[in-house]
């Protein structure tokens, strides 16, 4: 059997197994099911939507995305074998299907072409429901249906059919945006449920310019904490009003600062900026990024920018990444994972904040994820270091201020993790922008830089340079020294010198580093993932290619570790 029919079916039994839960669920009749059935059912229902949407546009027998020859084989073989793992999660209710003769019982359920039928499912639906009434659910395994054991089987099944989802989005451009099969267009394509919509959204913004009526926020920005690597929480006054915010602060590039410059060459300078402002403030970005239904992003909402002409600087305003921020935050400042790493205890000499193995997994993934979805709305960062990300702790109750004191994994509750944030947005742009070819010789950031983008870039900026970036700061995380500890007496010596060291020098070192020093402090796979950023590892193709290589050898690599 082929790759497209062994999806076709694989796909098929995952829905059926779904549906025949959801099923169950809804016709048990007990005090106990009744407080969280709904939640669970919608649970179901947006897995399902996702489910259908990938029928629909990968599976269909005539224009489906995974009909022979559409793609390279290994892809068609890495999204047939994600499904087989969806399948595995319900092999114990798959045979208690077949147990009972509801397993294939409704009329297409094993025809691909009929898979995204409304009636189908709705027929189906309703025999799990009777089969279960004429059995009074005494024939159904109790344990089956048991609260915990049912929300762990989902918890399992979610991260699956989130990376079902993220897959669709990596195929953005074939499967969302550029809709060119004359079954489906952009004011047909249903993606509700699905959690595409908000990707739709950032792609067909990226492609835009800020609005003639796109204005500065107005107000007033009262700082309210200590500034951390141009981060700050501040007051912002408006309208009557005070909101707790995080103020982000981008000072004037060099030729703003010209004495003679003209308001309207001032206006073209600032352009990009407001763009960027522009293109945050509509982008969608959860408040609580693991509780949403959409590709995972780990950074802030935008509110918009103010333009402090007075201290030549621009403030982007950030709304806190949940309410418990502004509640806790007269004990707390904002921390940076390059202030944490190198936050040194005076008295002993020796590292203050070195977070457990499980938090900077968590961390590394938090960063690996953002920047997949990031790509996969067909953007680049273009400015990924460490003095860029800040992090939060979140438990049960949501995300809360980081506190320096509180770095040790024997204090508070077990269930709490540190969670990163990818800020520092003032160059991100849309993949497809042209680049600005700027010499830039400042010493630390360019250690960030890949090296086709060191002193004078000489190629336009693209989703590997991105990716070289985020293995930098892996490596500082999983090392626990920053940059500018690694390489404190070259970067000394290149400021003291005005020349920098040689960009494929510096690759060689963080490599080398990753290979020998990595593997004792985070194992064999985070080094791996790691060695895989720093030297372009990743097949020669897409971006669709290229992203499906980096879920593989770094996001799913550097999952592995977040149980610790």
């Amino acid at each position: 059997m082929d790759i497209f029919y062994s999806t076709v079916n694989a796909a098929n039994e995952v829905r059926a197994t779904t549906l025949f839960v959801e099923g169950v669920i809804s016709t048990i009749a007990t005090k106990e099911y009744d407080e969280y059935k709904a939640d669970i059912q919608l649970k179901l229902d947006l897995h399902l939507a996702s489910l259908q949407f990938f029928q629909a546009r990968f599976l269909d027998p005539e224009h489906g995305l995974m009909l022979p020859g559409h793609l390279p084989q290994w892809v068609a073989e890495t999204i047939r074998d994600l499904l087989l793992k969806m399948n595995r999660v319900w092999a114990e209710y798959e045979v208690l299907m077949m147990k009972h003769g509801i397993y294939g019982s409704a009329e297409g359920a094993g025809d691909g072409s009929s898979m995204g039928n409304e009636e189908w499912k709705q027929l189906f639906t309703q025999q799990v429901k009777a089969k279960v009434k004429a059995l009074k659910v005494k024939g159904f395994e109790r344990s089956m249906f048991d609260r915990k054991k049912l929300l762990k089987v989902l918890d399992e099944y979610k991260e699956w059919s989130d990376n079902l989802r993220d897959v669709m989005q990596d195929f953005s451009q074939e499967a969302i945006y550029l809709v060119t099969d004359a079954t489906c267009s952009l004011n047909n394509l249903n993606l509700q449920g699905t959690g595409l919509e908000p990707v739709l959204n950032r792609q067909m913004l990226a492609l835009e310019k800020a609005p003639e009526g796109f204005r500065d926020l107005d107000g007033e920005v009262v700082e309210d904490g200590a500034l951390s690597n141009g981060f700050q929480l501040a007051q912002w006054k408006h309208e009557g009003e005070n909101v707790r915010v995080i103020v982000e602060y981008h000072g004037y590039d060099d030729h703003l600062k010209a004495d003679d410059l003209e308001p309207e060459e001032a206006s073209l300078l600032k352009a990009p900026l407001r763009d960027l402002a522009w293109l945050l403030q509509n982008s969608t970005f959860s408040e609580d990024p693991s509780g949403s239904n959409q590709p995972t992003i780990y950074s802030l909402r935008c509110l918009g920018l103010i333009d402090q002409v007075e201290k030549e600087r621009h403030a982007f305003l950030y709304s806190l990444p949940s309410p418990r921020i502004g509640e806790e935050a007269a004990t707390a400042d904002l921390v940076t994972l390059h202030q944490l790493i190198s936050n040194i205890d005076i008295a002993t000499k020796r590292m203050a904040g070195k977070l457990s193995l499980g938090d900077r997994f968590n961390i590394s993934y938090c960063l690996a994820l953002t920047l997949l979805n990031v790509h996969g709305s067909r953007w680049v960062h273009k400015n990924i270091w460490s003095r860029g990300i800040l992090l939060f702790r979140q438990d049960d109750a949501g995300i809360k201020p980081f506190v320096l004191k509180a770095t040790s994994s024997s204090t508070g509750p077990k269930t709490t993790r540190v969670v990163a944030f990818l800020g520092d947005w003032g160059h991100a742009r849309p993949a497809q922008a042209g680049t600005e070819f700027r010499s830039d010789f400042e010493v630390e950031p360019n250690f960030y830089r890949h090296p086709e983008r060191q002193r004078k870039p000489t190629h336009q900026f693209a989703r590997p340079h991105d990716i070289y970036a985020l293995g930098v700061v892996l490596l500082e995380t999983g090392l626990w020294k920053t940059v500018s500890q690694l390489f404190d007496k070259p970067i000394k010596e290149a400021e003291r010198s005005g020349r920098l060291p040689k960009p494929n020098d510096v690759r060689g070192a963080l490599i080398k580093l990753a290979q020998n020093e990595l593997p004792k402090e985070m194992g064999d796979l985070y080094a791996a993932a790691v060695a895989s950023c720093l030297s372009g590892d990743f097949r020669d193709g897409s971006e669709m290619e290229l992203s499906l290589d980096f879920r593989e050898k770094v996001v799913d690599n550097i999952a592995l570790g977040r149980k610790l």
